[in-house]
């Protein structure tokens, strides 16, 4: 996890793990990326998404992804100008185990 602080406040993180999957892999997955309504659009998402990248291509990873849901309509350009494509969309589900 990454931290981007002008102390204080925390103006953002970011959550990346290493994911290896059957279909596709290893690749490095965004697994949460916040940035304060304060600090938007003055670079600090684009700064974390960067070490997320330089990060993964230290590890030999040649794939980048993040999943953004679909009602955080905000978010998906963001990820776009950055260089991500859209894949598809889903549906998810859970069940609550005993």
């Amino acid at each position: 996890m990454l931290v981007a602080d002008q102390l204080p406040p925390v103006m953002g993180w970011v959550h990346a793990a290493e994911q290896e999957l059957l279909d596709s892999g290893r690749r490095c997955e965004i697994l949460g990326l916040v940035v304060a309504p304060e600090a938007r659009g003055r670079g600090v998402g684009r700064q974390l998404v960067a070490a997320v990248e330089e990060w993964a291509a230290e590890r030999g990873l040649g794939q980048l992804s993040v999943r953004s849901n679909i009602v955080r309509i905000e978010s998906h350009p963001f990820y776009e100008r950055l260089g991500f494509v859209k894949l598809k969309t889903q549906h998810a589900y859970r069940k609550q185990l005993p």
